[in-house]
């Protein structure tokens, strides 16, 4: 079995401030998305990894590759929408017939050992997310002014990044017409619009997503 990965780093980062792009950002003396890199480029079963990148990102990209010795890289340029960049590195990538992972730039922390667990559950329900419990008590509210419910906790979850597909089911999820006026977040999102139920694996609490300035401090 041969695994793809593709990185999404072509976010607008509006809510970091100072006009960096999360990815580029430093942590410890690297840039966040240099550990991505490195985590997928050590598992034997990865054999793809493309970047969908701004293009007004290349050079800083690019220098990020050869700094680190980064060899065989793919990229390619975002879209619109993430859903438009995703589909992109759908397209840019060489291998499509595999497990594919699709992985926010923004989370740089996670594990070897979590990328596995999605490996495994992807390549046997076809479509797999890591998520965590929801801890905290939750409320909904349709007018977001009074309370109208309070859900089970025990049912909730968060979902995290790397998600792992069969490639030709999200890819035809992605080119799905009828989803494309859909507001959605995420790539299981789409699974689950086209009546597939991907399996849920145990996530990892590290795995945080970087959002403002106080998440890389």
């Amino acid at each position: 079995m041969t695994v793809s990965v593709i990185i999404v780093a072509a976010g607008s980062s509006k809510r970091m401030g100072g006009g960096q792009n999360k990815p580029y950002v430093n942590i410890n003396g690297k840039p966040a998305l240099y550990y991505s890199l490195r985590t997928f480029l050590s598992i034997k079963t990865i054999k793809e990894v493309l970047v969908v990148i701004r293009k007004k990102d290349e050079a800083l990209f690019r220098k990020l590759l050869k700094k680190n010795n980064f060899h065989n890289i793919l990229y390619t340029y975002g879209g619109k929408e993430r859903r438009d960049s995703v589909l992109n590195g759908l397209r840019g990538l060489k291998n499509k017939k595999s497990v594919v992972l699709i992985h926010d730039a923004a989370r740089p922390f996670a594990s070897k050992k979590l990328v596995k667990r999605i490996i495994k559950a992807a390549s046997k329900y076809k479509a797999a997310v890591p998520v965590i419990p929801v801890k905290d008590t939750v409320k909904y509210s349709k007018s977001g002014r009074f309370v109208d419910e309070t859900p089970d906790r025990a049912k909730l979850f968060l979902a995290q990044t790397p998600q792992g597909f069969y490639f030709p089911l999200l890819l035809k999820a992605h080119s799905n017409k009828l989803n494309k006026s859909i507001s959605v977040t995420d790539d299981a999102m789409l699974l689950e619009l086209s009546g597939v139920k991907p399996a849920l694996v145990e996530g990892e609490e590290k795995n945080i997503k970087l959002t403002t300035r106080e998440d890389f401090s």
